[in-house]
């Protein structure tokens, strides 16, 4: 029987016979997707520093999400396009994710930015060079996280991210 689901992290839908392992809109783990009526989004009072270190995630997304939309126009074989296309989409709804917790209107994501080198290679070890970046940016943002909404969100996102470099280790 096909039932909806919904994540916990981008509060996105999913219609399925079961829930997904990952978020297809946002990678998160299947921990975080729930049937659809059991979630809805919360409301959050962010302290400063959290509001500092979601805009400081925030243009790291979009900065990441422009990347891969550059690295999969110059991809060299259509796996890893098809892979940095994801990523891309993947990397614009952790922006998405984190404009709503700030409340804020969301920056435009360009797809047609030039960022990103004309060899493979090269695109494949900045991948794993941005998603050890975020990581550790992330780590230190939850770190400082009061709020548990937001604490949580790194959380997962933290994880998506080591999912991210899985992807390029050892390619380069």
């Amino acid at each position: 029987m096909v039932k909806v689901y919904r994540c916990k992290i981008c509060g996105e839908g999913y219609i399925g016979d079961s829930s997904p392992t990952h978020c297809p809109f946002c990678g998160a783990h299947e921990e975080y997707i729930v049937p659809a009526n059991e979630w809805s989004w919360p409301e959050v009072e962010l302290t400063e520093v959290s509001r500092k270190n979601l805009a400081a995630a925030l243009e790291l997304e979009v900065s990441n999400s422009e990347f891969y939309f550059c690295a999969a126009r110059k991809a060299s074989n259509e796996a890893d396009q098809v892979m940095f296309k994801r990523l891309a989409k993947v990397e614009r709804e952790h922006a998405d994710t984190i404009v709503k917790l700030l409340k804020i209107e969301g920056p435009d994501i360009s797809k047609k930015k030039d960022e990103c080198s004309e060899e493979n290679t090269d695109n494949l070890r900045e991948s794993n060079e941005r998603e050890t970046r975020a990581i550790a940016h992330y780590s230190k943002f939850l770190s400082e996280a009061s709020e548990e909404r937001v604490r949580e969100v790194f959380s997962a996102i933290i994880d998506i991210e080591n999912d991210h470099l899985s992807l390029t280790d050892g390619r380069f």
